[in-house]
């Protein structure tokens, strides 16, 4: 969709909408302009994307109504949307823009460098933990535990980016495969439950059971196995590139809807080159050949379909699925409309 709308026009529709937003905004200095776009009101918010949605696909609505428009509207018409709207959200050289929840009165000008949100985001990721979990144990900081994920201009095109640290992208990968790799080795299906759907305050039971051929419990304790493995990879590898020279790689997935980069940092030090409002600049002068990475991932695949194997043997040998081992568990309820978008038209899954 982007494609059949000229940049020129993304461009003016973002300008019309800064003015909407805000009529003297053109006769500010630029850092004041920044400011505005970094920390722009809800109200504002609702004014932009009006007049975007009249400019880029001509809907006109009110600014009242245009957030629920917005929401209702198929991805192949967000994407010049989103390029037009970075415009007006967007800070630095790159207009970025960081998808991702801030606390009250803060933006991504708050903090200089990558490392300083991260650092901070990990501060309070433990607060939390120690405030909800009485017997939480403090984890120790490793760059980026968590991806993150961006809009950016690159080369003047608009770009979605996931932000990794070397060990996310890696057990990402892991973890991906490894789906692949237990269904193979304990084929199972999820069906609805007897209480999926069913209403609860705030909205409907999330219910799904896993049919595995009998083999339900053994299933459950080779996930479990799975998920600590995941974890401990994590910190392993994040350990191994602790004393490495800071490094970053990138990695297109582009389609003909969209154009998305992997940024992948491989330690702390990396994180603290690098600069929000000059993003693309200092990434690039430490970006590192990818097939050196791609090694990595080779590697790790393979150690981890081994510990798979090992491991389905070991519990289809000697795990006891009479044992009841005592877990948690978690009443799951979707708030109404929470899955519109997820699934596709036609997915059945």
């Amino acid at each position: 969709m982007s494609k059949l709308i000229p940049t020129s026009s993304i461009h003016a529709a973002a300008r019309k909408a800064l003015i909407a937003a805000d009529p003297g905004y053109y006769s500010w200095p630029e850092q004041q302009q920044e400011l505005f776009r970094a920390t722009m009101s809800e109200q504002a918010h609702s004014r932009v994307d009006s007049v975007l949605l009249k400019d880029i696909l001509g809907i006109s609505c009110s600014p009242d109504e245009a957030a629920d428009i917005w929401q209702d509207l198929p991805l192949s018409k967000l994407n010049p949307l989103n390029w037009a709207k970075l415009l007006t959200r967007g800070i630095g050289d790159d207009y970025i823009f960081l998808n991702e929840s801030m606390a009250a009165n803060t933006s991504l000008l708050d903090f200089n460098t990558l490392y300083q949100y991260d650092y901070d985001d990990h501060l309070f990721q433990e607060r939390v933990n120690k405030e909800q979990l009485p017997d939480y144990q403090p984890r120790d900081y490793y760059a980026l535990r968590f991806p993150r994920w961006a809009r950016l201009i690159m080369d003047g095109q608009f770009y979605y980016a996931t932000l990794y640290s070397l060990a996310s992208y890696l057990t990402t990968i892991l973890e991906d495969k490894g789906s692949d790799l237990i269904q193979a080795l304990i084929p199972h299906q999820y069906v609805d439950g007897k209480q999926h759907g069913k209403p609860e305050k705030g909205g409907f039971l999330w219910d799904i059971e896993v049919k595995a051929n009998g083999l339900e419990k053994q299933l459950d304790e080779l996930k479990y196995r799975w998920h600590h493995y995941l974890q401990q990879r994590w910190i392993e590898l994040s350990q191994a590139q602790c004393q490495a020279a800071p490094a970053v790689y990138f990695r297109d997935e582009d389609s003909k809807e969209e154009k998305h980069r992997d940024v992948i940092f491989n330690n702390e030090a990396a994180l603290k080159q690098i600069r929000w409002r000059h993003f693309l600049a200092d990434c690039k002068k430490l970006l590192c050949n990818f097939n050196n990475l791609s090694e990595m991932e080779t590697q790790e695949l393979a150690k981890a379909e081994q510990w798979l194997q090992h491991t389905h043997q070991d519990i289809i040998s000697n795990f006891d699925p009479k044992v009841v081992k005592l877990r948690k568990k978690h009443k799951v309820v979707m708030a109404p409309g929470a899955l519109d978008g997820v699934l596709g038209e036609d997915d059945d899954e």
